[in-house]
């Protein structure tokens, strides 16, 4: 063997290394990464859950004791009838409690000297202990409820309240609130004080009945910071008391969420270590009360810290083959009797590789047949067995994600980037739809430990197909070019190329497309594929070929493509293909059919306007003569969505309006809701698990799946400072199940 020879060896043994190497840094760049990202999306849909968890348990607290202050009204008549007969208003406050079993106790507290020949005070009570109910003239000497703080600030403020919570004198272990009511006699003065003693061990039961997680649990506490009740029975936990000290505490740094809505804190269990978080917010329905929910990290993070395992054996395993290629790589390198052998095997693998590599691409024309709004054609042709270039195009909610990409590297080196950058797209793009932080997101992965200085020209697009709003993120890619009624290059601005500056900003561009408007997209395949003579085909050529495609009417994607590859083969003649070579065509044809129905509605952010709204979707779905089941579900997706904007859109105390447009033609109907509230992408909120058992199933996400399951395609777009969704349903020769 000859020194030049042992040489050659030596430095392909290093090359094989360094890319294997640079593949298995990949690889754990990925997998950070996708960590990093899952557990910021984890704690964000944590807080999300948490936030409808309070919103659920305040609505359930708030109409149970609606329920207690109806329960008491429906009596006034009786108290105000048995005034002149004070005898009668024993029976009354026993039919009170006998009627509802979770109170423990009702009295009416005469105002004093009303009934002289009763004495001064004078108190029918009736209480509850187990099963036995007792009525009993509660007032005396030694329980004189004149002197009492709470009667005294009933007959002071003149109107209905909540007290503090307070023990049972008799069973401490009860606790118990009271709502009072003034009496009035005919004359219209004050004569009475009604109280109702509520036992909250059922309002503790209430809001425990179903978790977030199995270890959860929620607690209800008054302004003073007093509790009035946490879980129950099994479900009682040993730390309430410390989540109380905590919340009370001035001292315990606590933070607002995302939304704005709630505030929460960590905390560590004294006894177990276990960390957890606290979130908590006052609704409106029954404040000045609070509401907190309690959840521990080792069941919120748990899915994530099982894939952390996961990714760390795969990885392992990763390595282990790594090493066994390096391992078999030097060792056949070393053995030149089987060159040739060895060629052949190289050759296969990476015509296998170029099959992978292709197969990761687009390759079903036309992509998507079931569609009129949208032409794309694609074409991907690698200078070697494999390649650096990469192209991908889907959909999702309505919108056009797609991108094209020329990694700096070519051969091995390029399609392991290629391979890695793609599949990194591919997963932020099914949750983000702003270009410029998918961009951002994929320049952290290729700057951070990039040794081998490669980097990546890339264009990614996100096209919203109901209204033509394009937006893009441009990272040093080639020129490109939108074919309407001129050619026209779209504004770039100067952003570097992905892998080259670690804190490099991406920024996003918008353009408005026009029915029959075409994006081409290309790689510096084409700009630099070089002919015979050494020359360049050019940015000039390829207008030229541009604008006379432009003079032909109803060019297609696919004809734009045969005709810029046919023009370049053209040009380059025999001379040996230097660069991969990827074109990208991408025509907006929407087709709009004449309306039937367009109607708008304008309504407050209350609740209550919710009734309006089913009122005008139930006119419009009569005027397209829905059938009725249809019709019906097409109103709870609407009511769902709208009933979101109309509770979390606007900041508590903020007054808003939501407008909801119904348009309609012969087979479909439109829903557009607009709301000028908060940013909040429905359609990036993760499916709920229906798999799951009720109990198994974190709250959250159900509504989206609601609506997304009601309706053909929901849509939606920030545009203006408003939220825009749009649903969409074909109304005619649908089967109703």
């Amino acid at each position: 063997m000859g020194k030049t020879q042992i040489s050659s060896n030596k430095i392909g043994a290093k090359a094989s290394i360094a890319i294997l190497i640079t593949a298995a840094v990949l690889m754990l760049l990925i997998t950070g990464i996708q960590q990093i990202y899952a557990r910021k999306q984890i704690r964000q849909d944590l807080e999300r859950n948490a936030e409808m968890e309070l919103v659920i348990k305040a609505r359930d607290v708030n109409n149970a004791l609606e329920d207690v202050k109806l329960a008491l009204r429906n009596h006034v008549w009786e108290f105000e009838q048995f005034l002149p007969y004070p005898d009668s208003l024993f029976a009354v406050t026993r039919r009170i409690v006998e009627q509802n079993p979770n109170f423990g106790g009702c009295c009416i507290a005469m105002v004093p000297n009303y009934y002289p020949e009763k004495g001064r005070i004078f108190e029918p009570y009736t209480l509850r202990r187990g099963e036995l109910i007792e009525t009993v003239q509660l007032a005396s000497e030694e329980h004189d409820y004149s002197k009492n703080p709470a009667f005294v600030l009933a007959v002071e403020n003149d109107s209905s309240f909540w007290s503090e919570p307070y023990h049972d004198e008799e069973d401490p272990s009860v606790t118990l609130i009271t709502y009072t009511l003034p009496i009035y006699d005919a004359c219209g003065d004050l004569a009475a004080i009604v109280g109702i003693d509520l036992i909250t061990e059922w309002i503790g039961e209430l809001m425990n009945a179903r978790h977030m997680f199995p270890s959860s649990y929620n607690l209800l506490f008054s302004g003073e910071g007093n509790l009035i009740c946490g879980p129950v029975g099994k479900q009682k936990h040993k730390d309430v008391e410390q989540i109380m000290g905590l919340i009370n505490d001035s001292t315990v740094k606590q933070k607002a969420s995302v939304s704005g809505n709630i505030t929460l804190f960590s905390f560590v269990d004294w006894e177990d270590q276990a960390k957890g978080s606290v979130f908590y917010y006052i609704p409106k329905s029954i404040s000045p009360w609070h509401i907190a929910v309690v959840n521990y990290d080792d069941e919120a993070f748990e899915p994530l810290m099982k894939m952390r395992w996961i990714n760390l054996l795969l990885t392992l395993a990763a390595l282990l083959v790594l090493a066994f290629i390096i391992q078999r790589s030097v060792k056949n390198i070393s053995k030149l009797q089987q060159a040739t052998l060895e060629r052949e095997h190289i050759d296969s693998e990476l015509n296998i590789a170029r099959k992978i590599q292709m197969d990761m691409v687009p390759n079903t024309f036309p992509p998507f047949p079931e569609r009129n709004d949208i032409n794309v054609y694609g074409s991907l042709v690698p200078a070697k067995l494999v390649g650096g270039d990469l192209y991908d195009f889907f959909i999702r909610d309505e919108k056009l994600y797609f991108c094209i990409g020329d990694v700096s590297g070519k051969s091995v080196p390029g399609a392991l980037v290629m391979v890695a950058g793609h599949t990194l797209y591919c997963s932020l793009a099914g949750h983000e739809s702003n270009p410029s932080r998918i961009m951002q997101a994929l320049n952290e992965a290729a700057s951070k430990d990039n040794e081998t200085n490669m980097f990546v020209t890339m264009f990614i697009g996100v096209l919203d197909l109901p209204t033509g709003r394009l937006r893009y993120c441009n990272a040093g890619h080639e020129k490109t070019f939108i074919i309407g009624q001129e050619i026209r290059a779209l504004p770039a601005k100067a952003h570097l190329p992905l892998g080259a500056m670690e804190d490099m900003i991406y920024t996003t561009q918008e353009e408005k497309l026009a029915p029959g408007d075409m994006i081409f997209l290309y790689t510096d395949g084409l700009t630099e594929a070089m002919n015979m003579k050494h020359e360049l085909f050019g940015i000039k050529r390829i207008e030229k070929v541009l604008e006379s495609i432009e003079k032909q009417d109803g060019v297609a994607t696919e004809a734009l493509i045969n005709k810029v590859s046919g023009a370049v083969a053209a040009f380059v003649g025999d001379a040996e293909q230097s660069d991969d070579l990827t074109l990208l065509a991408i025509q907006y044809t929407p087709q709009e059919k004449p309306l039937i129905l367009r109607e708008s509605l304008t309504i407050n952010n209350s609740v209550s306007e919710i009734t309006k709204l089913n009122a005008f979707v139930q006119s419009a779905t009569t005027a397209v003569h829905m059938e009725s089941n249809l019709a019906n579900k097409i109103k709870l997706a609407v009511e769902e969505a709208a009933t979101n904007c109309v509770e979390y859109a606007y900041p508590p105390g903020t007054i808003g309006t939501v407008t909801v447009i119904i348009e309609a033609d012969d087979t479909k109907i439109r829903f557009i809701i607009e709301d000028a509230g908060a940013d909040f992408d429905p359609t990036s909120v993760r499916k709920a698990d229906t798999t799951l058992t009720v109990d198994e199933r974190p709250i959250g996400g159900l509504g989206v799946f609601l609506v997304r399951n009601l309706m053909d395609s929901i849509n939606y777009e920030r545009i203006d400072g408003k939220n825009i969704l749009r649903m969409e349903k074909n109304y005619q020769g649908v089967s109703i199940q």
